[in-house]
């Protein structure tokens, strides 16, 4: 934001309220009068926004109402303009990537998934091909498009504009990813961890709570944090990284495979991810545990399998279920959230969760309530809008705001 005067800087605030209460409170029509009222705002402070919003082409007058019972001249309804703007989000995970685009209102027009190439660099390239080809069948087309965000599996270091830890896609640690897709998308565009990104997607899906973790187990496990209402990324953006988690488990030293053969220790993904799972079922099969299932079966059919008392099946289901317990407590212990979300394609398994739920129980005197996510794998896709939805409606307001300023009009 450029150097503003006071009153100007008080206008941008008091505009973005408006904003917001246009967007989430009454997206099909407000009058000022509401709008007031929801802001606390005077009549006039209001009128005169909503006229610089209204110039902007950001919100417009709506078909024409009144309050029910009421009489005389109806009130004057003003909406958003949904298709002025577009967004970009998109997950890149170890496997799949989704693409989608949304208008200022946040819904998706338009998404695709496709299968994870091998290194970032053509991850990061197949983003903006498919975001150009989704562009070109959207009303406007590419020049509507104003912000983007992308979840990355890793940790995003902005300062150096490099994702560190990212064991499942190679090719990070020395790519630029963020000037990169903004040179390529010509919008600003953000980068953030897919499991915080999920939280914010979670949250944005009515999640009634304002303390709570997403926990996503899949290839690898990661958590996102959102405390007070807000994402935490904690000092150097590495809040969550439960996967690295060491535990006090020495017979899987010696078959650590993950972040824990770096530490000749088992951590957390050595144990309950998704390869990892398959791994010690196989072993299981091996070592004479009876079974109806193959050695390499998939993980939806090992938790099945376990929920019909397959030996070889619940044992490495209560393996994991139990280390993702000893996780999870420690986690509560620290941040005490009322509510963990488990996603993924481990986690969100209700068989999984119940057979956490259980571990947990004796753990902690308290446990939090536990819950598999509804979004599946569009939790990241639509943090990832969520997130540059909220970038885009400030820089819309603030280059609103600027335009009037320029000729005069504000102080």
């Amino acid at each position: 934001m450029r150097g503003r005067s006071d009153s100007s800087l008080l206008r941008l605030i008091n505009s973005r309220k408006i904003v917001d209460v246009v967007l989430e409170i009454a997206p099909r029509g407000i009058s000022r009068a509401d709008v007031a009222r929801a802001t606390g705002l005077s009549k006039p402070t209001v009128s005169a926004l909503v006229g610089d919003l209204e110039a902007a082409g950001l919100v417009r007058m709506a078909d024409p109402g009144s309050p029910s019972g009421g009489i005389g001249r109806p009130a004057a309804l003003y909406e958003v303009v949904p298709d002025s703007s577009l967004v970009v989000g998109a997950d890149i995970g170890a496997t799949k990537i989704i693409v989608g685009v949304a208008d200022l209102l946040g819904r998706p027009v338009a998404e695709e998934m496709l299968e994870t190439p091998p290194d970032a660099t053509a991850a990061a390239n197949a983003v903006v091909e498919v975001t150009q080809r989704l562009l070109e069948g959207c009303a406007g087309g590419p020049s509507r498009l104003r912000a983007a965000c992308v979840g990355v599996p890793g940790v995003y270091r902005a300062t150096a504009d490099s994702v560190e830890m990212a064991l499942n896609l190679p090719g990070f640690e020395d790519f630029a990813i963020r000037r990169h897709l903004t040179d390529r998308l010509g919008v600003p565009t953000q980068i953030d961890n897919d499991v915080n990104l999920a939280a914010v997607g979670e949250a944005g899906a009515g999640v009634d709570h304002s303390d709570f973790a997403a926990v996503s187990i899949g290839t690898g496990i990661g958590t996102g944090l959102i405390i007070g209402g807000e994402l935490y990324r904690g000092g150097t953006g590495a809040a969550g990284e439960l996967g690295s988690l060491v535990l006090p488990l020495a017979e899987e030293s010696a078959t650590a495979v993950g972040r824990g053969a770096l530490k000749g220790r088992a951590t957390l993904e050595d144990v309950a991810s998704a390869p990892a799972i398959r791994r010690i079922f196989s072993g299981a099969v091996s070592n004479g545990r009876s079974s109806t299932l193959e050695a390499g079966a998939e993980v939806a059919d090992i938790f099945a399998a376990a929920a019909e008392g397959d030996e070889a099946a619940g044992y490495a289901l209560s393996r994991a279920a139990g280390a993702m317990a000893y996780a999870v407590a420690h986690l509560c212990l620290i941040n005490d959230p009322a509510l963990i979300i488990f996603g993924g394609g481990v986690g969100a398994n209700p068989v999984f969760v119940d057979a956490v739920n259980r571990e947990l129980g004796g753990l902690l005197a308290h446990p939090p309530e536990l819950a598999p996510s509804t979004l599946g794998r569009r939790a990241t896709f639509l943090g990832a809008i969520s997130l540059a939805l909220r970038s885009l409606r400030d820089s819309l307001v603030e280059q609103a705001l600027d335009g009037r300023e320029e000729q005069g009009v504000l102080g």
